[in-house]
């Protein structure tokens, strides 16, 4: 499997796709999505919900594990989110990195921000990789 093929198969996840998730950048060992801000993300008061926030973050770093072991699926093992700021505009945008990847592991460094480019959450994400596509 090409990264382009990657691309293509995450730019047509349904969830992905329903929440208007798209990849930005793709390379061996990372990936940025983003989605635009929207209401139906948001909470009262405005801000983005911060399950939305985890969603693209957890996208960012599976994607980022799947370049780092090509035509191997993954699922999350554990998401680690720490928000650090509202978002209250677009577009959301998640930067993901693989720290550290053995056999059936890897573990992701997301961060995510706003459409200022303000840094509005870290996040640690582990996954496990369960076979091939």
């Amino acid at each position: 499997m090409s990264l382009d093929i990657l691309k293509e198969v995450l730019e047509n996840d349904p969830f992905l796709k329903y929440l208007g998730i798209k990849v930005k950048s793709i390379q061996e060992g990372s990936c940025e999505l983003y989605m635009e801000f929207k209401p139906e993300i948001t909470r009262f008061g405005g801000s983005v919900n911060g399950g939305a926030i985890a969603t693209i973050a957890d996208a960012a770093g599976g994607c980022a594990a799947l370049t780092s072991n090509l035509g191997y699926n993954e699922v999350t093992v554990d998401l680690e989110v720490t928000y650090l700021r509202p978002i209250t505009e677009g577009p959301i945008k998640a930067r993901s990195k693989i720290i550290k990847k053995g056999k059936n592991l890897a573990y992701a460094l997301i961060e995510v921000y706003d459409g200022k480019e303000n840094l509005c959450s870290i996040v640690k994400g582990t996954y496990f990789y369960t076979g091939h596509f």
